[in-house]
C-alpha cells in the first residue's frame, strides 16, 4: 500500500509538471502537418520562381526583341533613305521620292516605339540624339529637293556635303543602338540561364532537406509510439508466464500510452498484492485443515474410546463409571476443538471471499488492458490510412509535373518551329533565331529539373510505403499484446473460480463443525446425565451408545470435509506457484 501511495504521488507531480498533454492522434496529425508545411513551402517557392523566369522571358521577348528589332529596321531605313535620296537626285522621278519619304516616316515612327520600350537614360539619349539627326536630315532633303529644280550640281553637292553625312551619322547610330540592344538581349539570356540553374539548385536542396525532415518526423513520431508500446508487450509475456517481479515501466509520453503503461503498472502492482495474500489465505487454509483433520483423528478416537467404555459399562459398574469420567473429558475436548474448527473455518471462508474480490480486481483490470490496446490497434491503422493519403497525394504531385514536362516540351516545339521561321527571314530574324535557341535550351532544362522533381517523388512514395510497412509491422506486435493480455484474463477466471470453489468448501466445512459442536454438547449433557443416575444406566447405556454412532458419523464427514479442504488447498498453491512475487 505504501508502494502504490508513492506510485499515486509520482504520478500526480507529473500531471502538474506537464499540464500540456498530446494525444497519439494529435501528435499524428503534427507530424503531418509539418510535412504538408514543408510541401506547400516547397510548391510556393517553384511558383515563385516560375513566374519570376516567366516576367524575364516575357521581358525578354515582349520587350528586348521588339528594341533590337526595331534597331535594325532603323538602320534599314536609314540606308533606304539614302539609296532613295540617291536615286532621285540621279532621276528626279517621283517614285524615288516616294520611298524617300515613306523610309523617313517609317523611321520616325520607329523612334517613336523603341523610346516608349527602353527604360536605360542612355538609349532614351541615343534615341533623342537620332531623332534630332534625322529632322536636320528631313530639313536637308527638303532643301536638296527644292534645289534640285534650280541648280541639280548646286544640289547634289549640298546631298554629298551636308545630307549623306547626316544619313551616315544616323546609319552608324542606328547600328550603335542595336548593338547595344543585342549585348542586353545576350546578357538577359545568360542571366535567365543562370536565373534557373539557380532555382533548380534551390528547390533540389529545399526539397532533399523536406524529405530529410519528413523522414525524421515519421521515424520519431513511429518510434515514440511503438517503443513503449513493445515494452508494455514483454512485460505482459513476462506476466503471462506467471512472472510478476518486473520492474515499473518508465514512459514519459502523456498521451494514451502513457495511460496504459501507468494502468499497466498499477495493473502488476494489484496482482502482486493479489498473489500474496491468496499465497497467504492458501497457506492459511492448509495449515487449518491439517489442524482440522488432526482434531478430527483425535475426536474420532476419542468417539471409538466411549463406544469401547460403552461396551465395558455392562461389565461391571466400576468400570463403568471410570469409562464415563473419560467419556465425559474426551467430550469436553471434543468440544472445544469442534469451536475451534467453528472459528477458523469462518476465518478461512472470510480471507476466501477477500481473494475472490482480488482476483475479481485483477479480472476488470485485465478487461481495461485489453480496451487500452485495441484503441491502439485502431490508432495504428488510422496512421497506416493517413500515410496511404500522404502516398495519393504524391502521385497528385506527380500528375502536375508530368504536365510541366508536357508544358516544357511543347515549348521546345514552339521554340524548334520560331527557329525555322527566323531562319526563313533570313538576315532580319538572325537575333529572334538566337532568342528561339536559348528559350528551346531553357525549355529542355525545365523538362530535366521536372524528371528530377519526379524522381524525388517516386522516392518520397517508396518511403511512405515503407512507412506503411512499419506500421502494419505495429499492428501485428498490438494484436500479439491482445492475445497475451486475453491469456492473463483466462488465468485469472480460473483463479477466481478456484477461490470460490474454496469458498464453498470452507462453508461446508464451518457447517459441519457447528453440527460437531452442537453433537458434542449434546453428549456432554446425555454423560453427565449418565454420571449422575448410573444405577439406572441399563437405559441410559443405549441412548449413549446411539449418541456416540452418530458422533462418529460426523466425525467421518468432518474429517473426509478436512481432507477435501486439503487437496483443494494444494491444488491452489499449484495454481499460485505458477507467479513468481
Amino acid at each position: 500500500m505504501a508502494y502504490h501511495g508513492k506510485v499515486e504521488l509520482c504520478r500526480k507531480k507529473q500531471k502538474r509538471a506537464m499540464p500540456m498533454k498530446l494525444n497519439i492522434g494529435m501528435k499524428i496529425i503534427s507530424g503531418f502537418l509539418i510535412i504538408a508545411i514543408l510541401l506547400g513551402i516547397v510548391s510556393l517557392l517553384s511558383l515563385y520562381y516560375l513566374r519570376e523566369i516567366d516576367d524575364s522571358y516575357s521581358d525578354l521577348i515582349d520587350r528586348r526583341e521588339r528594341i533590337l528589332s526595331n534597331s535594325k529596321d532603323m538602320r534599314a531605313s536609314t540606308l533606304q533613305q539614302m539609296s532613295s535620296l540617291r536615286d532621285f537626285l540621279l532621276t528626279q522621278n517621283k517614285e524615288g521620292l516616294d520611298k524617300l519619304n515613306q523610309a523617313d516616316n517609317d523611321l520616325m515612327e520607329l523612334i517613336t516605339s523603341t523610346s516608349n520600350l527602353v527604360r536605360r537614360d542612355v538609349d532614351k539619349n541615343d534615341l533623342n540624339k537620332l531623332k534630332e539627326l534625322e529632322q536636320q536630315f528631313k530639313k536637308g532633303a527638303d532643301q536638296v529637293i527644292s534645289l534640285i529644280k534650280v541648280n541639280k550640281e548646286a544640289a547634289i553637292k549640298l546631298a554629298n556635303s551636308e545630307v549623306i553625312p547626316i544619313g551616315r551619322e544616323i546609319e552608324d547610330l542606328s547600328r550603335k543602338i542595336a548593338e547595344a540592344q543585342q549585348k542586353l538581349v545576350d546578357e538577359s539570356s545568360n542571366n535567365n540561364t543562370l536565373m534557373v540553374e539557380s532555382i533548380k539548385t534551390t528547390i533540389l536542396i529545399i526539397s532533399i532537406l523536406a524529405f530529410i525532415l519528413a523522414i525524421l518526423i515519421g521515424l520519431f513520431v513511429s518510434r515514440l509510439i511503438s517503443k513503449p508500446i513493445v515494452q508494455i508487450a514483454n512485460s505482459a509475456k513476462r506476466i503471462a508466464s506467471g512472472d510478476l517481479t518486473l520492474e515499473n515501466m518508465k514512459v514519459r509520453s502523456r498521451d494514451e500510452v502513457g495511460e496504459l503503461a501507468d494502468s499497466f503498472n498499477q495493473m502488476v502492482i494489484n496482482l502482486r498484492n493479489l498473489i500474496l495474500q491468496v499465497s497467504m489465505s492458501v497457506e492459511h487454509v492448509a495449515s487449518s485443515s491439517e489442524e482440522l483433520t488432526a482434531s478430527a483423528e483425535q475426536t474420532n478416537t476419542a468417539t471409538e474410546q466411549i463406544c469401547s467404555a460403552i461396551q465395558e459399562v455392562a461389565s461391571g459398574t466400576e468400570k463403568q463409571i471410570e469409562s464415563m469420567t473419560e467419556s465425559v473429558q474426551a467430550v469436553r475436548e471434543m468440544s472445544a476443538v469442534a469451536q475451534k474448527i467453528a472459528i477458523n473455518a469462518q476465518n478461512v471462508s472470510s480471507t476466501a471471499s477477500e481473494a475472490a474480490d482480488k482476483s475479481f480486481e485483477g479480472n476488470q483490470a485485465i478487461q481495461k488492458v485489453d480496451i487500452q490496446m485495441n484503441f491502439i490497434h485502431q490508432t495504428i491503422k488510422d496512421l497506416a490510412e493517413v500515410i496511404k493519403g500522404l502516398g495519393d497525394r504524391s502521385q497528385d504531385i506527380g500528375e502536375i509535373v508530368r504536365m510541366i514536362t508536357d508544358i516544357a516540351s511543347q515549348t521546345n516545339l514552339l521554340a524548334l518551329n520560331a527557329s525555322i521561321e527566323a531562319a526563313r527571314a533570313g538576315e532580319q530574324g538572325r537575333g529572334f533565331a538566337v532568342v528561339a535557341n536559348e528559350i528551346r535550351k531553357l525549355a529542355e532544362q525545365s523538362s530535366q529539373s521536372s524528371q528530377q522533381i519526379a524522381d524525388l517523388i517516386s522516392t518520397i512514395q517508396q518511403e511512405t510505403n515503407t512507412a506503411t510497412q512499419s506500421m502494419e509491422a505495429g499492428i501485428k506486435e498490438v494484436n500479439e499484446g491482445i492475445l497475451v493480455v486475453n491469456i492473463a484474463g483466462t488465468s485469472f477466471d480460473h483463479i477466481e473460480q478456484s477461490v470460490h470453489k474454496v469458498v464453498t468448501q470452507i462453508q461446508e466445512v464451518a457447517i459441519a463443525a457447528q453440527q460437531m459442536s452442537a453433537s458434542t454438547e449434546q453428549a456432554d449433557s446425555s454423560m453427565n446425565y449418565i454420571f449422575n443416575i448410573v444405577e439406572e444406566s441399563a437405559s441410559g447405556i443405549q441412548h449413549i451408545s446411539a449418541s456416540t454412532e452418530e458422533q462418529l458419523a460426523a466425525m467421518e464427514e468432518v474429517f473426509s470435509s478436512a481432507s477435501s479442504l486439503s487437496k483443494i488447498a494444494g491444488e491452489l498453491q499449484n495454481h499460485i506457484g505458477r507467479f513468481k512475487v
